[in-house]
């Protein structure tokens, strides 16, 4: 079983990767359930990792790693807002929407927590779901999910949402 301070110093690692995800996603903001290159780009991760990604509702995507016992759900938001960015960044968006809100970072965070739940998979103690929500920006991408069963098989037991502060 891996020490909490070696799992740190390993998600330490992906560090440079986690930065080019969130770039790739920022660069290419897609607002609401309309979301075909960022979930194309979550999905193709995921099956990298081993994962077997299954879209939820109308825009969702959503995996599990582990087997058995309480089931944790790590959730992310994907969408962008209908503005345009003007960061200056090199990386900026061009196509008249924004990750203002750090949706990108959630996402690519998300992303490295699943590589590094699937690398140690037979250590968890239970099942962790993973769940990449649309349209939160509209208040309806969780809605939607749930409606189309994101709760279950396997069954939740409780959830974990995480929000970076950006800017400054």
């Amino acid at each position: 079983m891996m020490k909490p301070n070696e799992l740190l110093d390993e998600a330490k690692t992906l560090q440079p990767q986690l930065q080019k995800w969130r770039r790739t996603i920022h660069r290419n903001p897609e607002v609401g359930f309309d979301l075909p290159k960022t979930n194309a780009f979550v999905t193709e991760k995921l099956r990298s990792y081993g994962y077997e990604p299954k879209t939820v509702g109308k825009a969702g995507v959503t995996c599990t790693v582990g087997k058995g016992g309480k089931v944790l759900l790590l959730r992310a938001d994907m969408d962008a807002l209908p503005m345009p960015e003007e960061s200056g960044l090199p990386f900026a968006a061009q196509n008249g929407h924004c990750h203002s809100c750090g949706h990108d970072t959630h996402t690519a965070m998300l992303l490295a927590a699943a590589r590094l739940l699937s690398e140690h998979a037979g250590e968890l103690p239970g099942c962790v779901k993973l769940m990449f929500q649309p349209a939160e920006e509209l208040l309806a991408g969780a809605k939607d999910m749930i409606e189309h069963g994101l709760l279950e098989n396997p069954r939740v037991d409780a959830g974990i949402g995480l929000h970076i502060s950006v800017g400054g």
